[in-house]
């Protein structure tokens, strides 16, 4: 019996309108309804609405089991017949905007949708083809092809290989130490890095997106913006204590410093044993411990290296993964005093009431060699003693009141840098209060009581003023003509609530999906975080009536009613 297929150096290469049988990788007919060659029936299990197992994708890729759904589309496991590579394959099908699938396969958005779709499936596919371009990078799972049929588009990847990290931590009864967490994470790191450097971003790392396998640890889960953000177009996927705070807030646009933050998160997980506070929870009430007070062995300069990537404020989080990745492995200059573990710190302890009690015995022996004197001399002995205990009594009390120690200045520091710090919280108890201020930051100490330079004794309460930055903010005048992405973080980072209002845009007058009107008027104060701005932006051109004249072209816009073509953003009020 011939071959069914051609081999070439090992590779098997199918033929056209073949498929690869899962169970002895032979080339096989479509449409078949079991493997001439092993018997294996070629059944569809997969469910209702996606495509079905051993279905061909673009005369290349046999579809398997489907393994996974989410509010971006479905996962299936598949085989590349040009290598009879396992492979799995993405295909985006939104559940807030897809209605049907032909017989042939292809996606039918549903009505009112279809501009929607078609603008979110771009976003996937520029995601898709730039990982595509990337190319096999440390620490990633490689994205290896692009397809775009079926009226959508499939990503095609290596398959999850090896244990979850999550897997792999609960396993274990001890946190990692600096040193594992550092060898297995640090790739991911390098990772992240890369793509940060083709100017993509994850916004999905977690223990459950990290595979530990024999090549390294590899970061996956890779979506598009919808999916990671909550109140987008997209069935939002966060993953409670590593998305970040504007992850939550639909007005707050991402950057690199989304991914510090879950990369952050990731190092409390790995080092402490236990999952962080989820970020829309610490905006209300942050009382996650520092590290370094969940696992006493941990240096303090990791402690906070960690805090600084997990800050609130994205502004204060370190701004790419090497700074925080350099911040992990060594202390800086102004943290080297403070990275004795509490081991260390215990050993320390006990080796100086050692030498202290060395001091006291060689002490004593020498008095007792000189205690055969005289009487006289003994007496003067201890009239001496009589007199320096007395002496050291007044220096005693001398000393107690010279105890007292100069409150710092912490005006104008981060109320955040100031918890971290060891000697501030070992020397003071603080309580805080939050005012807008247009002259200090988001987080920053205003004032403080007791003021800069008093005495106060070591335990004392300073109560810190901390910024909850401006109240209000100015709608930029150059608003008008952005695109509705550039508008919103525009807003976004203002800390203005704003609402989409689409205009219909007959005959082209405006460019479509750009910014046509503002109300309140550009150059208009608004209260942050209170006052919603609409931001009217023009739809895709339609024919322009044949009673439209130039005047009337350039009209106002002509607003429709809010429904649910209306978008609703709103980041989340400062503490």
């Amino acid at each position: 019996m011939s071959l069914p297929c051609e081999w070439k150096e090992r590779k098997v290469t199918a033929l056209p309108n073949q498929i690869i049988c899962d169970n002895c990788m032979s080339c096989v007919d479509e449409g078949l309804a079991e493997c001439p060659f092993c018997g294996a029936k070629f059944e569809n299990r997969n469910p209702r609405g996606t495509l079905p197992a051993y279905s061909l994708l673009a005369g290349r890729y046999t579809i398997g089991a489907c393994i996974a759904v989410d509010g971006e589309g479905v996962t299936y496991q598949a085989i590349d017949s040009t290598n009879a590579h396992r492979v799995v394959i993405k295909e985006y099908v939104p559940v807030t905007m897809c209605a049907a699938r032909t017989r042939e396969g292809a996606v039918v958005p549903r009505p009112g949708k279809e501009v929607l779709f078609k603008t979110t499936r771009m976003d996937f596919v520029d995601l898709y083809r730039s990982l595509v371009t990337l190319g096999r990078t440390e620490g990633l799972v490689t994205v290896l092809d692009l397809v775009e049929t079926n009226n959508t588009a499939y990503a095609v990847r290596e398959p999850d290989e090896g244990e979850t990290l999550q897997s792999y931590l609960d396993s274990r009864e001890e946190p990692l130490t600096q040193e594992e967490a550092l060898m297995l994470l640090r790739p991911v790191v390098y990772g992240v890095e890369a793509m940060h450097r083709m100017g993509l971003l994850h916004r999905g790392i977690s223990p459950e997106t990290v595979f530990i396998t024999p090549a390294g640890a590899k970061l996956s889960g890779y979506a598009t913006l919808g999916l990671r953000n909550a109140g987008g177009e997209l069935k939002s996927q966060l993953v409670e204590g590593y998305a970040a705070p504007e992850q939550y807030a639909v007005a707050e646009f991402d950057g690199k410093y989304t991914d510090i933050y879950s990369l952050g998160a990731l190092f409390y997980r790995a080092l402490t044993g236990h999952t962080p506070l989820a970020a829309n929870l610490r905006r209300t009430n942050d009382n996650m411990l520092p590290a370094h007070r969940v696992n006493r062995e941990l240096p303090g300069y990791v402690s906070t290296a960690i805090g600084r990537a997990m800050r609130l404020n994205p502004s204060e989080r370190p701004q790419s993964a090497s700074d925080l990745l350099a911040a992990i492995t060594a202390p800086t200059k102004l943290d080297s005093r403070f990275h004795l573990t509490s081991r260390q710190w215990k050993f320390i302890g006990i080796a100086a009431a050692g030498l202290v009690l060395v001091l006291a015995l060689s002490i004593w022996a020498i008095s007792s060699a000189l205690g055969g004197g005289k009487e006289e001399e003994s007496s003067s002995i201890s009239s001496s003693v009589s007199e320096s205990q007395s002496s050291s009594s007044q220096s005693s009390s001398s000393q107690s009141v010279a105890q007292k120690v100069s409150v710092p200045n912490f005006v104008g520091e981060t109320y955040q840098d100031i918890i971290d710090s060891d000697n501030y919280t070992e020397m003071f108890l603080f309580t805080t209060e939050y005012e807008y201020s247009d002259d200090y930051d988001e987080g920053k100490i205003i004032r403080q009581e007791p003021a800069f330079g008093n005495k106060v004794s070591p335990g004392a309460t300073i109560k810190l003023y901390v910024s909850k930055g401006p109240e209000y903010a100015t709608i930029p005048t150059n608003i008008v003509g952005l695109s509705k992405g550039d508008a919103q973080q525009v807003l976004s980072e203002l800390n203005v609530l704003f609402e989409i209002v689409e205009v219909e845009n007959p005959g082209g007058t405006y460019k479509a999906y750009t910014v046509v009107k503002t109300e309140p008027e550009a150059g208009q104060k608004v209260k942050m975080n209170e006052t919603v701005v609409k931001l009217y932006v023009a739809k895709e051109a339609t024919p322009a009536s044949s009673e439209s004249t130039p005047e009337s072209s350039s009209s106002q816009p002509t607003t429709e009613t809010p429904s649910s073509s209306t978008e609703q953003t709103q980041p989340a009020s400062g503490n």
